[in-house]
């Protein structure tokens, strides 16, 4: 193990919080960058400032809290981490810090560092009085598989100035790994001194932990470096200490799938003991359960008697992933145990007025992708569009090969709410999650049954926020549906990030007395009826001096869904509250079910059935349930009962309920049908007629339908079991067979229609083939290779389907395409994949060289390039021609761009064969049929453009899509054009007949009222639009022209289709709300412009940056522009950058400019620096 140095301190001090550190003056702190008070966690949570990775130390009655700046702008997908700031505080209850921002910036510190990466790193003070900051930082070598590498800085005082301890990085890659290409960042440094003297350095991700000895002069290893065992599922971040005599070591925990961690992205809090510094360690369990970050980096450290726990979150304001802040609580133990800590929150979520009660829904789903999604994420509050991970969605991902079509998203409610719109997010992935071919809203009514809602659209854009309105429904559960868009025999996935359900407010909120005896706690209602509904409530906590002696006092609840204001309960203490009368109304029970429906009654799915109690007086009954002929089941204090069915066939559930005042409802029943089996589908290919036989049956529920269509293109065609398909030509086809049970179980099954005898391929035959590969990464596709749907050569990245990738695999790499039929082919075209600069060395990266092949026997052949060259085109298609070859694979051999695992591995995006051009024989192929897809729409039929082929529609010749009427029976003829031949055996004639959808009379779109906003006084107004067949009613009367809307205030405006007049395919109704917010008309402020000065080295490959001071006000936000010898750096528009070879010799500057919201724009240029100077190693020429 190498040692930096060499020098031991003769006398060692002890560095625990039992020791007494050495007398020796410690520095004057600097001042603070600002001093705050805060209610709670997050610490800082104001979003001026985002720090993560908390590292404490207490010295001398201050507690000082180190950690990594966030820097990340908010819709950054990745972390953005330069510099160090410390939080301090002498007591972390009073709410009251010191910032100290920019306290340690490695660019300045480490000569051998980047300045980027600057990750979680540690503060210890060493036995000579001094203060070690352990920092895990990018390293300039990049040589390295991977160039984090831990560094040590110094100073005197907690606060620094700080300065390279070393002059080289502690620990790297190197150190850890020697010439291997595998293994983990070497991040998250713990430093801990024992009771001995002897000083450990602990480290460890990716789930690997490690620990080495330090020299007494921090500076240096001492003996091996040791793996820890014992930590079950730890991921990164050891933090050790010892208390009593026992040794602790808190760490990331992480088991995706896992009740703490249902996604991989996710980290919870666990420790582990042991009898000494160096293990064995004993698992003790998790302490803190998961935040809304992705990782929580703990530590725990005693100060001024109290012992704390620090983790970070994404809870401030405009805070994410990659904007994270630091939280902290207090640790209660028990004896040699430490207790469950619950993260706690300045801003309590339950006391938030909002109107969304989506957040205390209970949330269910057909089905869930977890890990790495999460079904908890949609209504956990967090909205964003971009910026986004695998936990903040849920989504229902089963494979590239799976046909089921809909999943359903689920919420429940113990108590009815009233809601007449929702909002929702929807994401899509590279892969295989696309938006859903349509969605739809279902409410649960008052018997039980799902109902759709009416009056809604359905937005199917993703990466945007939607807002879909209906009229207003009272429910306990609210469905949304969504179907995924066909591709082949298959259906894509879809994801949702949030989805909100909006309450309709109350005019008021009821008062509520309750009496309680002096020195008893009062009992406050968890539900009050606002309006006709219960309405579940959350309560303020009671301080117990309250109830203490005779006399009232209040209490502020919230009320579930209400965001106008809080309600108010009096309390009396000693006194009585009337009870009111006499209680006779029994209790009203419906018996609901969740679950995959389909129909007549049949589930595909295991069923809960609800069994729900409702009652005017008792919030909480009796509920009694019974299965078919069973006993009953009684549950007291109930709002529902769920009785889960599983059982195939038929099962009654029965549900009755009582009331406090002993009222017994009428029994109620319902009856569930299950059947989770698919039905059995078959296709069998006549190779000499190359028509099909198709066959489907349910033996349960029965089969509802039997299609095929070709190719996944098209219509889905309905057919009867047993019917023949003949082949639509006599090129090849994939025909899809699927089988649709009543419940709603899916089979399908693919048949391959081989090439007809004579025929002649043409244009891009790679669809045909089978691609196999060297290597494919799991989360991208093989079948990517071939599944785009542009046309030949076109550069369209909207098309390109799925994607092909080999990260992290370097070296030779290949894929290949195999046809069941000899090809002739002489062109070809590949789009690679790449997801970063070449510089970056990293991801996916276009090849350094690749070659095409193609298979002679059994032996590989290159191809004889005749055009273009192999190119390394990552924004289009690189294209290639070559000398006719006829085979029956090809495939592309490539040298990856990256020497070492994941610094750069080959990808493909599409790639295209093209079929060498015959003399004058040419084959038909069949055209496209599409179904009108609206009441006023037309069927299509699109012809397909081949070389030599004349098509004609009913004797009429045509070229692309030509729209026919809605339920148009058309002929379709095929011949060949002058100087070409038809092959044998071609197809020529094609019959179709469209069923059209049904229409009314007349199909009308209404158009949205116009709203003016209001000016700085007087009211807002929107105009009412004039539309054949359409009705505009507001507040239910009928509106027209200009109508008013009062300052502060809201009108919903509708729109209804007139008798014989109907609104497209959809909802028939439509509604917009305008809200006429008062104007801000205060005059603006302008920017009050400060210092700007760049600073750090101006040298070829370090870092400089832009530093201000004095900007006014507090709350500016700053933009940055470079300038080289006054030519602006396009691109370069942070507060800094690493100065490129290109810019040596020149003098740079940056202008700041000061904006924000009201405010008025200034800016300020720096005094130029340079001229840049090259690398270090190189000479100035006129030094």
């Amino acid at each position: 193990m190498r040692k930096t140095l060499t020098t031991v301190l003769a006398g060692v001090l002890v560095a625990t919080s039992l020791t007494a550190w050495p007398s020796a003056a410690v520095a004057a702190d600097p001042p603070a960058t600002r001093s705050f008070h805060t209610e709670g966690n997050p610490v800082l949570g104001d979003g001026s400032y985002y720090s993560a990775d908390a590292a404490p130390l207490s010295v001398d009655g201050t507690l000082y809290v180190y950690g990594g700046h966030d820097e990340a702008a908010e819709q950054q997908g990745g972390f953005e981490m330069h510099d160090y700031g410390v939080l301090t505080t002498a007591d972390p209850a009073s709410g009251d810090w010191d910032l100290y921002a920019d306290n340690l910036d490695p660019d300045e510190v480490f000569d051998w560092a980047t300045g980027d990466g600057a990750y979680a790193g540690h503060v210890t003070r060493g036995a000579d009085g001094k203060f070690y900051w352990y920092a895990p930082v990018q390293w300039e070598n990049t040589a390295v598989p991977n160039r984090m590498a831990i560094g040590v800085a110094v100073s005197d005082g907690p606060l620094g100035p700080w300065t390279d301890a070393v002059g080289e990085p502690l620990l790297t890659w190197t150190d850890v790994f020697g010439t291997s290409t595998t293994g983990q960042e070497v991040i998250d440094p713990h430093v801990f001194t024992d009771a001995d003297g002897r000083v450990y350095l602990y480290w460890g991700s990716w789930g690997v932990a490690r620990v080495v000895g330090l020299e007494p002069t921090m500076t240096a290893t001492t003996g091996a470096i040791s793996t820890i065992p014992g930590l079950t599922g730890f991921f990164e971040a050891p933090w050790v200490f010892e208390r009593e005599g026992t040794y602790y070591l808190a760490y990331d925990w992480k088991q995706g799938g896992s009740e703490c961690t249902p996604s991989n992205y996710q980290a919870c809090i666990a420790y582990a003991t042991a009898p000494s510094a160096m293990g064995p360690w004993t698992y003790q369990g998790i302490i803190l359960g998961g935040t809304s970050a992705t990782t929580v980096h703990p530590s725990i450290v005693e100060h001024e008697g109290r012992w704390w726990i620090t983790y970070h979150t994404k809870d401030a304001v405009n805070g994410g992933h990659f904007r994270r802040s630091i939280a902290i609580d207090e640790v209660q133990w028990d004896g040699d145990r430490i207790l469950p800590v619950v993260p706690t929150r300045a801003d309590d979520p339950a006391f938030r007025l909002t109107s969304n009660v989506a957040l205390e829904a209970t949330a269910a789903a057909s089905f869930t992708e977890q890990p790495p999604m999460t079904l908890r994420s949609i209504n956990d509050g967090f909205r964003a569009t971009t910026a986004l991970l695998p936990p903040d969605q849920w989504g229902n991902y089963r494979g590239t090969t799976s046909s089921n079509a809909t999943d359903w998203l689920q919420y429940t409610w113990d108590a009815p709410v009233r809601t007449g719109s929702v909002g929702i997010e929807l994401h899509r992935d590279g892969n295989w999650i696309r938006p859903p071919a349509s969605w739809v809203v279902e409410y649960r009514d008052e018997a039980g049954d799902w109902q759709p809602v009416q009056g809604a659209t359905y937005p199917t854009a993703t990466d945007e926020w939607h807002t879909v309105t209906f009229t207003p429904v009272t429910t306990t559960a609210l469905r949304a549906t969504f179907r995924g868009q066909d591709e082949g025999a298959y259906v894509h996935s879809v994801a949702v990030s949030e989805w909100e359900v909006y309450a309709v407010q109350a005019d008021t909120l009821p008062d509520v007395d309750v009496a309680t005896p002096v020195g008893t706690a009062p009992v406050l209602p968890e539900a009050v009826r606002v309006g006709d509904l219960w309405t579940p409530v959350n309560w303020r906590p009671v301080d117990p001096a309250q109830y203490a002696a005779e006399g009232t006092f209040t209490v502020e609840g919230r009320a579930l869904g209400q965001s106008a204001g809080y309600l108010t309960a009096t309390v009396h203490v000693g006194g009585t509250v009337d009870p009111g009368g006499d209680d006779t109304t029994a209790p009203t029970v419906t018996v609901a079910t969740s679950g995959t429906s389909g129909e007549d009654g049949w589930f595909s799915s295991p069923v809960t059935v609800r069994v729900a109690a409702a009652d005017d007086t008792s919030y909480r009954t009796v509920i009694e349930t019974r299965v078919g002929d069973g006993a009953w089941t009684a549950t007291p204090d109930a709002r529902f009962v769920d009785v889960p069915v599983s059982a195939q066939g038929e099962s009654t559930v029965t549900g009755r309920a009582t009331d406090a005042a002993g009222n017994v409802s009428t029994p109620v029943s319902r009856t569930v049908k299950v059947d989770t089996a698919a039905p059995t589908v078959t296709a069998t290919l006549d190779a000499a007629t190359r028509a099909v036989t198709v066959g489907g049956a349910d033996a349960l529920s029965g089969l509802a339908a039997l299609e095929y269509r070709f190719d996944g293109t098209g219509d889905w065609l309905v057919v009867e079991p047993g019917a023949i398909v003949p082949a639509p030509d006599m090129l090849p086809h994939e025909l899809v067979v699927r089988a649709r049970d009543l419940a709603g179980n899916t089979a399908s099954t693919t048949v391959s229609v081989p090439l007809g005898d004579g025929a002649q391929l043409q244009g891009n035959v790679a669809p045909y083939a089978t691609p196999t590969t060297s290597f494919t990464s799991g989360w991208e596709s093989v079948n990517g290779l071939v599944d785009g749907t542009n046309a030949w050569g076109e550069d369209d990245a909207s098309k390109y389907g799925a994607s092909w990738g080999t990260w992290d695999r370097v070296g030779e790499q290949w894929a290949q395409l195999t046809w069941d039929f000899d090809v002739t082919v002489d062109r070809g075209g590949v789009w690679w994949y790449q997801n970063v600069p070449d510089a970056q060395n990293e991801g996916l990266i276009a090849p350094r060289s690749w070659v095409l092949q193609y298979l002679d026997g059994a032996t590989w052949h290159d191809v004889t390039l005749t055009s273009g060259e192999y190119g390394r085109n990552s924004e289009g298609f690189e294209p290639v021609e070559f000398a006719p070859v006829t085979t029956r694979a090809l495939r592309i051999v490539a040298q990856s761009w990256g020497a070492a695992a994941g610094q750069g591995s080959v990808g493909i995006r599409e790639w295209q064969v093209g079929a060498a051009e015959a003399d004058g024989v040419v084959t038909p192929v069949a055209p496209t049929f599409q179904a009108a897809p609206t009441c006023d729409g037309s069927a299509t039929v699109t012809i397909p453009d081949v070389e030599g082929v004349l098509y004609a529609i009913d004797g009429q010749d045509v070229t692309g899509t030509t729209q026919v009427a809605a339920d148009a029976t058309v002929v379709v003829t095929a011949r060949a054009a002058d100087g070409f031949q038809l092959s044998d055996g071609a197809v020529t004639e094609w019959e179709h007949t469209f069923v059209a959808p049904e229409c009314p009379d007349v199909v009308v779109t209404p158009q949205a009222p116009v709203f003016t906003a209001p000016a700085c006084t007087g009211d807002g107004s929107l105009a009412v639009p004039t539309v054949e067949g359409v009705a505009y009613t507001v507040a239910g009367a009928a509106a027209e022209g200009i109508v008013p809307v009062p300052l502060g205030g809201t009108v919903t405006v509708t729109a209804r289709p007139l008798d014989g007049f109907a609104f497209p395919a959809g909802p028939q109704v439509a509604s917009w709300a305008f809200r006429a917010d008062a104007p801000d008309c205060a005059p603006s402020q302008a920017v009050v412009p400060g210092t700007v000065k760049v600073t750090g080295d101006a040298r070829v490959g370090k870092t400089v940056r832009a530093t201000t001071s004095g900007w006014q006000p507090r709350d500016v936000r700053l933009a940055y522009a470079w300038f080289a010898d006054g030519v602006r750096l396009d691109g370069v528009t942070g507060e800094r950058f690493t100065v490129p070879a290109t810019l040596e010799g020149a003098s740079l500057t940056v202008r700041v400019t000061g904006f924000g919201a009201g405010l008025v724009t200034a800016s300020a240029t720096s005094e130029p620096v340079g001229p840049v100077k090259p690398e270090r190693g190189s000479r100035w020429p006129w030094d």
